[in-house]
């Protein structure tokens, strides 16, 4: 979700389990609630599950790449 739309809303605690270090905006690349002002600031926890998050991305990733290697000629 857009960083902007969680200020927007008000959201009070995010709660996540594995960063995207190419093109996360939270605690990743941008870091955009740091180095931006906002009238509102988010409660950030990072890592929950962070192992078994990472494996099942990775997993939903590696199978799409499959499924597109397949399709080309």
């Amino acid at each position: 979700m857009c960083v902007g739309a969680k200020v927007n809303a008000r959201i009070k605690r995010l709660v996540f389990g594995t960063t995207e270090p190419k093109a996360g905006a939270i605690v990743s690349a941008d870091r955009v609630l740091e180095n931006a002002f906002f009238n509102h600031s988010i409660d950030v926890h990072q890592g929950v599950l962070a192992e078994q998050c990472r494996a099942v991305i990775s997993g939903f990733f590696s199978r799409k790449r499959s499924q597109v290697n397949v399709q080309k000629p």
